[in-house]
């Protein structure tokens, strides 16, 4: 059969390296193919770089667009992996855009083409081994990853924990991290609420993913078992042979004071927190952003407490400017005010959809070590697709690029399965639900007044994120979990 417009397709990738065949080598072996059959060569489709994981590459996806617009006659590839290493791929590409516009398919190295009947019966089962290959590929680095935390080394990557260096493929302790991870440890045993640790942390100290700006990371940090020693990977965990910077006494009690908070409410509902006062750990300051606290007093035999701002009269490491004027609140009035508020919520149907309304959910964002794994992984493939093309120019020879690209898919690899399971174990993002806020009120806000303190601010952190104090009196901005 003589084909009067042939669609070339040549793909690079790591197994490239091992394989030797090059762009130029494909190239060249094809035309020559073309040339022996009268073939004319209608354009050729090069994908440096790509993996054969999927079809989403820019000259495969313009073969696909000139095969719809019965530009080409067939498409001819060195071997099948070329065009994928997916079974599903392959299939769905013969079946669903080449044969239904009038293209043939034919791979030179395996000598056969689906104009013919045994072609077609040898797709698929050729398919399957370059699926099986590649489900290899992923089964023995899955097993790298196992043996390594079997022996006790952390699996690598870019992710590297807080309070550790990643050197020459061990865990090596950062001092300056270290300090602020026992820091850490330090303020929740001493009843510090995850939300005032983060506060605190952020304005305080930095660390290699630049501060502490999620409570969430906090948490994580608290319940890490990697602190005293161990590795932990898919579920199980091992003996580390890293230095632990937390000694498992620490540890233990600070699991037990997590747990005995956490058990006072609900998992959905949680909150790490204990304290003397109803507002403790909500209340910001609106002019300075200080945090506030409460002052208490005596006077002919009776005491008064006052929530007030640690800029204008408190802990000077807690001060965010000199002299602020925010006003102080008597404790009873402001922990009414806020109580009232949410019987409101119960007692007005169409409050809670009000508030949705006025306020947008602009507070989350997505984790910052997912965002900092995401950037690298572009950097990578940027780099991986400049050396791709200074190899198709020529200016770098073969055993050049070998050597230079290899440790690039690697670190890609590993990045790519970072993200993978970062994003799968990701915590839902503390945010409530119309039903379940309407749940928590009609659970407790009827009896709220008999309650005790614990009850009552249970209910407060379950419903509240922060308190914002206006700089005018009797002006506050509470920040609710449904919006």
């Amino acid at each position: 059969m003589k084909f009067k417009n042939v669609a070339i397709y040549v793909r690079v990738s790591t197994d490239i390296q091992v394989d030797g065949y090059s762009i130029d080598e494909q190239l060249e072996r094809l035309e020559k193919y073309c040339d022996a059959h009268s073939w004319k060569i209608y354009n050729k489709y090069v994908d440096p770089g790509y993996s054969g994981g999927n079809i989403d590459r820019p000259a495969m996806l313009r073969m696909i667009k000139d095969a719809r617009e019965k530009k080409i006659d067939v498409v001819l590839v060195y071997k099948l992996d070329r065009l994928s290493r997916s079974q599903k791929d392959t299939l769905y590409l013969i079946e669903e855009e080449f044969l239904p516009n009038g293209v043939d398919f034919i791979s030179m190295s395996e000598n056969f083409d689906t104009s013919t009947p045994f072609g077609r019966a040898m797709i698929g089962i050729l398919s399957v081994f370059a699926q099986l290959e590649r489900e290899q590929i992923k089964e023995r680095l899955a097993m790298g990853h196992v043996g390594r935390a079997k022996a006790g080394y952390w699996h690598g990557g870019s992710n590297v924990p807080i309070g550790y260096d990643f050197i020459d493929g061990k865990l090596v302790i950062n001092e300056y991290e270290a300090l602020q991870i026992r820091q850490i440890y330090k303020m929740f045993l001493e009843g510090e609420t995850i939300h005032g640790i983060s506060k605190y942390m952020n304005e305080h100290y930095t660390n290699k993913y630049s501060s502490y700006k999620d409570a969430s990371q906090t948490g994580v940090i608290l319940r890490n078992t990697l602190y005293i020693g161990k590795i932990k990977y898919k579920g199980q965990e091992y003996d580390g042979v890293h230095e632990p910077i937390i000694d498992e006494e620490t540890f233990n009690r600070v699991q037990t004071r997590y747990k005995e908070i956490s058990s006072k409410w609900s998992d959905h509902y949680r909150s790490p927190y204990h304290g003397k006062h109803l507002l403790s750990g909500l209340l910001f300051c609106g002019n300075c952003g200080a945090r506030y606290f409460v002052s208490t007093s005596r006077r002919k035999d009776k005491q008064y407490a006052y929530y007030k701002c640690y800029s204008r009269d408190g802990n000077t490491q807690m001060k965010k400017m000199d002299g602020c004027k925010n006003p102080n609140y008597k404790v009873e009035k402001l922990d009414q005010a806020v109580l009232d508020e949410i019987k409101k919520l119960k007692l007005d149907p169409g409050y809670i959809d009000r508030i949705i309304a006025a306020e947008s959910r602009t507070d989350y964002k997505e984790d910052d070590n997912l965002m900092i794994l995401k950037n690298r992984l572009r950097e990578i493939e940027n780099k991986i697709n400049k050396l791709m093309d200074l190899y198709t120019l020529g200016t770098i020879p073969l055993s050049d690029i070998g050597d230079r690209i290899k440790p690039l898919y690697e670190e890609k690899d590993q990045i790519e399965t970072d993200i993978k399971e970062r994003q799968e174990e990701a915590e839902v993002p503390d945010i409530l639900s119309k039903a379940d806020t309407q749940d928590i009120l009609n659970r407790y806000v009827d009896n709220i007044d008999n309650a005790d303190l614990s009850i009552k601010r249970n209910l407060v952190q379950a419903l509240i994120r922060k308190i914002e104090i206006g700089t005018t009196p009797n002006t506050i901005k509470i920040y609710w979990k449904f919006v």
